[in-house]
């Protein structure tokens, strides 16, 4: 059984770019809405995706969890997107 790599349906953007960090931001349009890095501490989560999405200009209601730990960036972006697309949901976006 094969899996597909998630495809990120939203622009991904180096937070820093050119100095090689592994660390990006979301786009759609103007809006920057989240981020994934890898995770390059000692902790039990070393080596893994860190995801969070931002607060979103208007935004009444939170969908917990609003970050934690993927073991890709593709994994990473999936949950930061689709969370992104329920908060839109819920506020009529």
């Amino acid at each position: 059984m094969t899996t597909e790599e998630y495809q990120p349906k939203y622009k991904w953007r180096e937070t820093w770019p050119g100095e090689g960090h592994q660390d990006f931001v979301s786009v759609d349009g103007d809006l920057q809405f989240g981020r994934i890095y890898l995770d390059l501490t000692t902790s039990s989560r070393a080596r893994q995706w860190r995801w969070a999405i931002s607060a979103i200009p208007g935004q009444r209601q939170n969908i917990l969890p609003h970050n934690g730990w993927q073991p890709t960036a593709r994994e990473a972006s999936r949950k930061v997107e689709e969370l992104y697309e329920q908060i839109k949901a819920l506020h009529g976006h």
